[in-house]
């Protein structure tokens, strides 16, 4: 049996259904690379979880890196300062990099950072943490940026997955240091892409009004032909074909859902054990299907354990109503209660990516099957 190309929950072979947004991100770059300027305000993109943003960024940044930029990586985290972090992902990349001798001045700056604002029992107060992190952070990326074009790179490229997660201070100073660099008369090649939850674009706007100029992006369910891209190529990379009845199963099955067709197209290929020259069958999607409707259970499991009683009540009554759109009111009207009592338990379910508006009024869930889930749960009481 050849190994399963497939790989639900981390980077994929191959990422369909996202060359624009990839498009979107090389046309960005270009600007550092072409022009010598900064890349312009916050590149964002936005998604429920298991939509590929994480690996729409990882590969972006390996495109970038093979383009010759110099690039690092950070995630947003509530509990750390994202600024140490970013600090010392920079210094790894200097100090890795062939002009580690004309960036003593930067490393040590960042290396005093990192001690500063990132170990517990900081020297700095808490009021001027944020305030020197800020500082040091936009000065640093500008000394990188300015080390990358004499070293022959084409500009230096944050990425930033999980941005809403990240303390305010540091959303604000990122923010703040890109609308410095675009306004710049001399040219600051530093461009920043991060990715989020459907709350990104209010995090971005909540750390700083002017951030509503970032340039976001959502990122929606796969089509049909992306989700044959998604099981057909990474498996005739190693000899294995789909039959189009295996292939008209699965794109059913599946609804678009990224992570389910990374899932499917594993336990399809488990269940078939192929060698090179062999195919993936209707029957082996079939015996697959139940392998991959109780990982999703799971996934569908761990989602609802982290909401609220109201949350939940609100999501189980919405899924009570069907699979499709269902209207604000008829949800009010099913709890017996006031449509304005919503919209704190809708907003949060928004920004978490479980529903999503869909027309004035209406409501959907964003991930498919996760309403059967819900029905099944509360039939089992």
């Amino acid at each position: 049996m050849i190994p399963s190309p497939y790989s639900p929950g981390s980077l994929p072979i191959h990422l369909a259904g996202r060359g624009h947004e990839l498009q979107v991100i090389r046309d960005r770059l270009t600007r550092l690379d072409s022009l010598g300027r900064s890349g312009g305000p916050l590149l964002a993109f936005y998604g429920p979880r298991g939509f590929g943003k994480t690996s729409l960024l990882r590969i972006a940044q390996r495109e970038a890196i093979a383009s010759g930029y110099l690039t690092v990586w950070v995630t947003g985290r509530d509990d750390a300062p994202l600024a140490a972090d970013l600090a010392g992902a920079l210094a790894e990349e200097v100090r890795d990099s062939s002009f580690l001798a004309q960036a003593s001045a930067l490393l040590t700056s960042l290396d005093k950072l990192q001690v500063e604002i990132g170990v517990p029992g900081a020297k700095l107060s808490a009021e001027r943490a944020p305030h020197r992190a800020g500082d040091v952070i936009e000065s640093s990326l500008r000394q990188a940026a300015r080390l990358a074009r004499q070293g022959d790179r084409g500009g230096l490229v944050v990425f930033v997955d999980e941005f809403q997660d990240a303390p305010k201070a540091d959303r604000r100073s990122l923010l703040i240091a890109l609308q410095h660099f675009d306004g710049a008369p001399k040219g600051h090649p530093v461009a920043v892409v991060a990715a989020g939850l459907p709350s990104l674009s209010s995090a971005v706007t909540d750390a700083a009004t002017f951030g509503e100029r970032s340039d976001f992006h959502e990122l929606r369910l796969l089509n049909d032909v992306a989700t044959v891209e998604a099981l057909r190529l990474p498996a005739e990379q190693v000899g294995v074909r789909w039959t189009q009845p295996a292939l008209e199963h699965a794109i059913e099955l599946a609804q678009g859902y990224p992570h389910e067709v990374q899932l499917l197209g594993e336990a399809a290929w488990n269940a078939a054990r192929p060698e090179r020259g062999d195919s993936i069958t209707l029957g082996h999607v079939r015996q697959g299907r139940e392998i991959a409707e109780q990982r999703m259970d799971q996934l569908f499991s761990a989602r609802v354990a982290k909401t609220t009683d109201e949350q939940r009540r609100f999501l189980v009554t919405m899924a009570g109503l069907g699979d499709g759109p269902v209207t604000r009111g008829s949800i009010a009207s099913a709890l017996e209660v006031a449509t304005e009592a919503l919209s704190r338990p809708r907003q949060e379910l928004i920004d978490r990516g479980l529903i999503e508006p869909a027309g004035h009024g209406r409501l959907q869930f964003t991930v498919p099957g996760f309403a059967g889930y819900l029905r099944s749960i509360e039939n089992a009481r």
